[in-house]
């Protein structure tokens, strides 16, 4: 499949946004400049309209209208609903374009009117023809009829009629100054456009450049190649995910060296017992006896298969717990007191030389049963190792915490925070797994542990929060 690149994608986008506003944008100027440009022909035909006025004579008031060579007035009288052109005697007005049919559609706006003034415009061979017709009351005074049959004497009688004034403007036949100006508009958008795409190239190489370095860092790092760090600084979200990465790759080599300490401390581990069984096998099969009977020799061979059987199991049950922590934890209210019965009923041969004090009380957890009784029994263990003579045992509620301690009157403990640590051996150690599974364990189920030194012995404690 052929891959497009972020920068192609951003560019052609924002192209096409661009070009989409700047047409938008044109047009709406052109339009912008088409009203504003026929607005001032309407102000024009407009001047000196004043719709109040009372006209008294009407070929006074035709002949003083303003002579503008740039529009053409005419004028209607509407009587009884009749109208009638008024012919214009002025040697200096310009030559009417306008025939019949513009005529006709004229007549018929000013029929139709209501208003006193209103403006309009015609279509005429593709070129405009503007003009406003302004309505004017037409006044009559003192004008004299006398009819014999109907009068017995003079009569004054006032005529009122309506002028009509219509004013035109013809759209220019040179639209060059039009043509030019929106030839400058484009122009102007074209190079905004370049600009801001040139702009915009620098931009998406400035976004994606750290991206592809930081996709080729992770490339490195799925080949398992965890030297190279990553070092993109930025202030933003890539520079948020390059450092993200940049924690992932940390915690990978740290995973990675741990699992290489790991393999060589099992192989360690295994090594020797392996070695041990295999030197007594070799001396049986040759006739002699290390220690110095059959039953001596095998009796070792014995322990170290036991050794070895123990030490399998727990590097098998560590790779069990990377599973408890991903699982959804089997917990479920247990009482403490019988899991910690239950493991010293298992080990009372190893306790009997020992002076046990023991005060255990009834209390309940929420936490996993045969877990908890992995803790106790690798801790007990770990008593009966080193302990002198005592081993005290104590479990108790105090408001809202649970405390459960071990006590041993042995050699104080070197480090208190190296114990944990995988194949980390005290003096008597045997593999330096079962106090690392128990913090484990313990972690699992939500709970800490600490080992701290006593005047004479070693305390372990183990504290639940409820």
């Amino acid at each position: 499949m052929k891959i497009k690149s972020i920068n192609s994608k951003l560019m052609l986008a924002f192209f096409g946004v661009i070009i989409f506003f700047a047409v938008i944008t044109y047009f709406l100027l052109i339009g912008a400049f088409n009203n504003y440009y026929h607005e001032d022909i309407y102000r024009v035909l407009e001047d000196n309209i004043d719709n109040n006025e009372k006209i008294t004579d009407m070929e006074k008031f035709i002949n003083d209208s303003e002579d503008n060579r740039s529009i053409e007035q005419l004028f209607w009288v509407k009587t009884n609903n009749k109208l009638t052109r008024k012919e214009v005697n002025r040697t200096n007005l310009i030559k009417s374009e306008l025939t019949e049919d513009i005529i006709t559609n004229i007549e018929e706006n000013i029929n139709n009117q209501q208003e006193e003034s209103r403006r309009y415009y015609i279509d005429v061979n593709g070129r405009k023809l503007f003009y406003v017709i302004t309505k004017y009351e037409l006044v009559y005074k003192n004008r004299i009829y006398i009819t014999s049959k109907t009068y017995d004497k003079p009569t004054i009688i006032n005529i009122n009629n309506t002028l009509y004034r219509v004013a035109l403007r013809w759209e220019p036949l040179d639209d060059s100054l039009e043509k030019n100006l929106f030839n400058q508009m484009g122009i102007g958008l074209l190079l905004t456009i370049i600009a801001i795409l040139i702009i915009f190239f620098f931009l998406s190489r400035h976004l994606t450049r750290p991206i592809i370095n930081l996709s080729n860092s992770v490339k490195e790092i799925s080949k398992r190649k965890f030297d190279s760090p990553i070092t993109i600084k930025r202030n933003d979200e890539i520079g948020f995910l390059a450092s993200t990465v940049e924690e992932m790759r940390k915690e990978l080599l740290k995973y990675d060296e741990e699992q290489k300490m790991k393999l060589h401390s099992i192989s360690h581990e295994l090594k020797t017992p392996i070695m041990i069984i295999q030197s007594y096998v070799d001396a049986l099969k040759k006739g002699l006896y290390p220690k110095g009977t059959p039953e001596s020799s095998l009796e070792i061979i014995d322990d170290e298969c036991c050794r070895l059987q123990k030490l399998v199991y727990n590097l098998l049950y560590i790779q069990r717990l990377d599973y408890f922590e991903s699982e959804i934890k089997n917990k479920e209210k247990i009482n403490l007191k019988k899991v910690v019965e239950e493991v010293i009923n298992n080990m009372t041969m190893k306790l009997e030389k020992f002076q046990t004090e023991i005060k255990i009380d009834n209390v309940y957890i929420n936490a996993d049963f045969n877990q908890m009784k992995i803790v106790v029994e690798n801790i007990l263990s770990n008593q009966i190792r080193y302990a002198d003579s005592i081993i005290k045992i104590s479990l108790e509620k105090k408001k809202d915490e649970v405390s459960l301690s071990f006590y041993n009157d042995g050699e104080p403990i070197q480090d208190s925070n190296d114990i944990f640590i995988m194949f980390k051996k005290g003096k008597n150690g045997q593999s330096g797994l079962g106090l690392y599974i128990v913090k484990r364990l313990l972690d699992i189920n939500g709970a800490s542990i600490v080992a701290y030194n006593e005047k004479k012995g070693v305390t372990f404690k183990i504290q639940w929060k409820l």
